[in-house]
């Protein structure tokens, strides 16, 4: 499998964003899927994609800190969880 090495960074990224913005449970998840990653590779993968579909998804999270959004984070998570997707969709 190609871009392992960079899913897995970015996966790291989207966690530490999810962390700072309390967003434990799905950060969690990415930590889980990012260790299972170097085990079972493509299925995975298919668990990775997953995580972009319907109401309630990955996609649908806004950070927030105090009540506040937090607007360059949010900005990152989104460029990041479109890397992700891509990268994994085409590896």
């Amino acid at each position: 499998m190609k871009n392992i090495s960079e899913i897995s960074a970015t996966m790291t990224r989207i966690a530490e964003l999810l962390r700072k913005g309390e967003k434990l449970e799905w950060a969690k998840r990415i930590e889980q899927y990012n260790s299972e990653l170097q085990r079972d590779a493509a299925h995975t993968l298919s668990k990775i994609i997953t995580l972009f579909g319907g109401m309630g998804s990955i996609n649908d999270l806004v950070l927030y800190f105090n009540g506040q959004p937090m607007i360059k984070e949010n900005n990152e998570l989104d460029m990041l969880l479109s890397k992700l997707h891509n990268l994994c969709v085409t590896a």
